[in-house]
């Protein structure tokens, strides 16, 4: 399985997002899923405090401690995202940097985090006092690695140069909607959200700076498409409005028979494939979902491959 390092830290290329934790109904739910993605090869956790109200948090500290596994698995922590009925309020002091990471830490009932990354960013406050809390986070050993979600890339690389100038802890690593699925903040209704464009992905690939990419799955938007069903309020918000991704749907659904893989495969191995230096967030609520997803190991999408699936070239199967 592909590996991408994070601040000396290695990520499997699919990580277990949050939502696995927090939608199942019951822990023995949960820690079946759990269980299964660290047999299957996955080491990467991925939860936040604005997850089901904390209850993400809470699940995966009940799973390390019952499992055991804490050492033999990546945690990654997010915290500081705005307040849900006023995305406007941004929480980006040292206060509640490190009070929001605390109460993971607390959560998890684990003294370190491997990865700590603040959720959303307010581009008009300095960057300066930002980095220093997230310097502060490593140096007194609450976490090892710290990054952000939704940032552009201007801003990472204005913290990077803060800290490399001053020797503290930098960013390593970024979160954002990265999908074959095509959104902007303007559907999404977010202005904090920053999903992967053109402009963005020049920077990643030149610097080759770490990405978690969710929206792996587009919430679903793809799948329910093909099997012709009706889509949720949310997704629709987010992808239905977009005509492309109709197209999108079609050629993937094409290629996943073609390659004799699940849908779910052929939209997590692009994530991988796409010429990002990126690892794919994945939601799950079952185990089954997770072998859809799993199937994405069996395969490699060429370049051509790519190609197809975002603009329709054609490709020689050869």
């Amino acid at each position: 399985m592909k590996m991408i390092n994070v601040g000396g830290l290695s990520l499997t290329c699919v990580a277990l997002g949050a939502g696995s934790m927090g939608k199942p109904d019951s822990d023995k739910e949960r820690f079946a899923i759990m269980d299964a993605y660290v047999e299957r090869g996955g080491n990467c956790f991925d939860t936040a405090r604005v997850y089901a109200n904390g209850e993400s948090d809470k699940a995966l500290g009940r799973w390390l401690k019952s499992s055991g596994m804490r050492d033999k698995v990546v945690i990654c922590a997010k915290g500081c995202h705005p307040y849900l009925d006023d995305m406007f309020h941004y929480r980006l002091s040292r206060a509640e940097i490190l009070g929001d990471l605390d109460m993971s830490l607390e959560a998890f009932g684990v003294p370190q985090t491997d990865l700590f990354l603040l959720h959303r960013d307010w581009p008009k406050l300095p960057v300066g006092p930002i980095v220093e809390a997230l310097d502060e986070a490593v140096k007194t050993g609450r976490a090892k690695v710290v990054g952000v979600s939704n940032w552009t890339a201007g801003r990472i690389a204005e913290a990077i140069a803060y800290a490399e100038e001053r020797g503290l802890a930098k960013p390593s690593v970024c979160q954002m909607h990265t999908s074959l699925a095509l959104t902007t903040a303007a559907q999404t209704q977010d202005i904090t959200h920053v999903p992967m464009n053109e402009t963005e992905a020049i920077w990643y690939r030149q610097t080759g700076f770490p990405i978690m990419g969710f929206g792996t799955q587009a919430r679903g938007f793809f799948a329910r498409h093909l099997a012709g069903l009706e889509h949720k309020k949310d997704t629709m918000q987010y992808y239905g409005r977009i005509p492309e991704n109709y197209r999108r749907a079609e050629r993937a659904d094409a290629l996943s028979k073609k390659l004799g893989v699940s849908l779910a495969a052929v939209l997590t191995a692009y994530v991988r494939d796409c010429g990002l230096n990126a690892t794919a967030l994945v939601s799950v609520s079952s185990v089954k979902q997770l072998d859809e997803v799993w199937q994405s190991n069996d395969i490699s999408l060429t370049r051509p491959q790519i190609r197809y699936l975002e603009y329709g070239d054609k490709y020689d199967d050869e």
